[in-house]
């Protein structure tokens, strides 16, 4: 078709050096970027004791409705965590596959929106 001037549109990426998605919602998108609802915010993650307690820093992504093809309530929100802090913390919303905060690293889950704080890039980053 080439010669006759027509030309055919690029064939799309496919293979190693395409961009990965899980179509499970299993894995967070290391672009930290929710690839059904554009950017995403950093924030941290807390279990309600007196005062909460942080243990997970993550991504929150504002916009999604399902979280391993479950709905979300109206009180919780899809999380992204890149960061445990206290690995035998209880998840808030189990699954079958996940119990423990430890058991969540480069996973999404659902977590109740009053227990997310919102982090400053430096927050982020400290160990």
């Amino acid at each position: 078709m080439q010669s006759q001037g027509l030309a055919l549109p690029p064939e799309p990426k496919v293979g190693p050096s395409a961009a990965r998605v899980s179509i499970k919602e299993s894995c967070v998108d290391p672009s930290g970027n929710d690839p059904d609802t554009g950017d995403s915010d950093k924030c941290g993650l807390h279990v309600k004791e007196n005062p909460p307690h942080l243990v997970a820093l993550g991504r929150l992504y504002e916009g999604s409705t399902t979280v391993h093809n479950i709905h979300l309530l109206h009180d919780q929100v899809k999380v992204g965590v890149e960061e445990v802090r206290d690995a035998n913390a209880p998840i808030l919303i189990p699954t079958e596959e996940v119990k423990l905060v430890g058991q969540t690293l480069n996973t999404f889950l659902a977590w109740p929106t009053h227990l997310i704080k919102y982090l400053s890039e430096h927050l982020f980053q400290c160990h």
